[in-house]
Parts: C-alpha cells; structure tokens; sequence
C-alpha cells in the first residue's frame, strides 16, 4: 500500500489530516492559509486578495484585492456575517452586509443580489470547508 492510495480513496482520510493539521495552526496562521488559498482558487483569474483580517468578536470581515486591470487596490467589507449551523445539517454562511470600495462594483454586487442572482447564503457542504470557517469565523 502506497500514500496514493489513500488519496485515492474518497480524499477522506486526507481531508481529515488536513482538518486536524488546520486545527493546530494558530489563528493568524490558519487566517493566511485561507488567504493563500482563495488566491490559488477563486482568484487565480482575476489578480489576487493581499489582505485578510477576521475580527470574529466583531463579526467583521477586511479583505484588499488587487485585481487585474485596477490601479489600485479593492477594498472588501463584510459586516455582521452569521455561521447559521442547525443540528444534522449543513453549515449555512450569511455574509452580512457587503461594501466594496468600488462605486461600480458595489452597485453591481447589490444588483445581483437584489435580483438573486447571487446568493444572499451560502451552504458548506465540503467538510474541509466546514472545519475552516468554524475555525476563524
């Protein structure tokens, strides 16, 4: 038996290492670790997130973007965010209120939640995931 095949298995027992080395790190290490993995995720294409702060007591979450075609940097404000977590289901993000010092990305945001074309909740269904956010948030 080879480490290939676990990671061959589901990626279940990889998850869970993963999930428990998370869990050891300490906070503002687990914080730069979301950081650099949004930027190799959902960023790649678009620039890259040069800043994240989580105030958890606050429920304020500070991100700066430097996107591709931009001079400088977006600043990404989520306010009162909630983890809704009901027993035997999926975990549930609620961003808050959202403000983007962009004027125009701003209204476009709020455009496309008004008209749901973008979520105002989210729900985790990735374990991984789940252990994340209840980690930081």
């Amino acid at each position: 038996m080879q480490i290939s095949d676990f990671s061959k298995a589901g990626g279940g027992l990889i998850d869970t290492v993963q999930m428990v080395l998370f869990r050891m790190l300490p906070r503002g290490a687990q914080i730069e670790k979301v950081r650099v993995e949004i930027n190799r995720g959902l960023l790649k294409q678009y620039g890259k997130m040069t800043t994240l702060k989580i105030d958890k007591e606050n429920k304020i979450i500070n991100a700066e973007v430097e996107l591709k075609g931009e001079k400088e940097a977006v600043r990404i404000t989520l306010s009162n965010y909630r983890l809704i977590q009901d027993e035997g289901k999926n975990p549930i993000f609620e961003p808050g209120t959202i403000e983007v010092s962009r004027e125009w990305l701003d209204a476009l945001l709020k455009t496309l939640i008004k008209r749901s074309s973008c979520s105002e909740r989210m729900e985790v269904k990735n374990l991984l995931h789940q252990t994340v956010l209840k980690s930081i948030l």
